[in-house]
């Protein structure tokens, strides 16, 4: 016996409308790298194709570029950027503002995402064909302590009714 999967998403996502939006995250997490070179190109490429592939799948609702004390799960700064679907209007910002902070250069930088309700609800074997699509091994990770900061809305990345809001976290 034999079946087979139809990988589909509820919502109608083209490759151009999550290449357009993430190719800003990409110019982002590239002045990231230029600013402190916490990562390799190569591992930057690897994980642009992974956003990508769980936007398209609408897998996540949030990607998250997170610098922590050395040491601590204390949020000195994060980028925090949520996954919007069918929000006609939205703005299309420009990408930047990633600003160099001496502090950041001895600090712990991740990325993080938070799965969708379709993800958390899609069956086991729906999960691992997305995951061969997956350039990198994505674990769960421990909380996060954003006591002592502000949030800031920052830019929108979109197209055609597909969107990413970016907000800013800073310890004050």
């Amino acid at each position: 016996m034999s079946s087979s999967y139809t990988r589909s998403t509820t919502q109608t996502s083209t490759q151009s409308k999550v290449i357009h939006v993430t190719r800003k995250v990409q110019a982002d997490l590239l002045a990231i790298l230029d600013h402190y070179g916490y990562f390799s190109e190569d591992y930057a490429q690897k994980l642009i194709n992974d956003i990508r592939v769980f936007i398209d799948e609408e897998a996540i609702e949030q990607v998250k570029f997170t610098w922590t004390r050395l040491g601590s799960n204390v949020v000195v700064e994060e980028l925090d950027y949520k996954v919007v679907w069918g929000d006609i209007g939205l703005a299309d910002d420009r990408s930047g503002s990633i600003r160099y902070r001496f502090d950041l250069t001895t600090a712990k930088f991740q990325v993080r995402t938070n799965y969708s309700d379709r993800w958390r609800r899609m069956p086991e074997d729906q999960k691992k064909l997305i995951r061969e699509d997956l350039k990198l091994q994505w674990k769960p990770a421990n909380r996060l302590d954003y006591t002592g900061g502000q949030w800031s809305a920052e830019r929108s990345y979109s197209k055609d009714g597909l969107g990413l809001n970016r907000s800013r976290f800073t310890r004050l």
